[in-house]
């Protein structure tokens, strides 16, 4: 990898928000989970070794980073279903089955689509005029 490709990643996640930094942990989970199961289905046992290290990784820092304290119930769910996203890549690893990934990248892709469902409903209150802001524009208007 070049060295500006590298500061380009790097610019891009240090300026992202924790939300946009939860999407793109999804879909690098995602990501290394397609990639097992390709590895799995060509034989290239290094190659779904390294790839479901990586999404374990993943999986295993969302999950150390959930904070029970602010929605204990969601993070009750969130923490059950990275178990059973982990138990999942622990057994794709002992079976060489890739369907058993099946459920994984359901579930990791549906929370990735509700995370950037709050992301775009964060834009949308972040570019829509505040009740204070608008009525000034009214004033201006009303008396040119």
């Amino acid at each position: 990898m070049s060295f500006a490709v590298a500061k380009y990643r790097s610019a891009k996640t240090t300026t992202a928000s924790p939300v946009q930094i939860v999407v793109q942990l999804y879909e690098g989970a995602l990501k290394y989970l397609r990639q097992a199961q390709e590895g799995v289905t060509r034989k290239d046992y290094a190659a779904k070794g390294v790839a479901l290290r990586k999404a374990h990784a993943i999986i295993t820092e969302l999950q150390a980073t959930l904070r029970p304290e602010h929605a204990p119930e969601l993070c009750d769910q969130l923490y059950a279903l990275y178990d059973f996203v982990l138990f999942r890549i622990t057994e794709t690893n002992l079976k060489n089955d890739p369907s058993l990934l099946e459920g994984p990248l359901q579930v990791l892709g549906e929370l990735r689509e509700a995370w950037i469902e709050l992301l775009t409903q964060q834009a949308a209150a972040a570019s829509a005029p505040s009740e204070a802001s608008a009525a000034p524009a009214e004033t201006v208007a009303k008396a040119g």
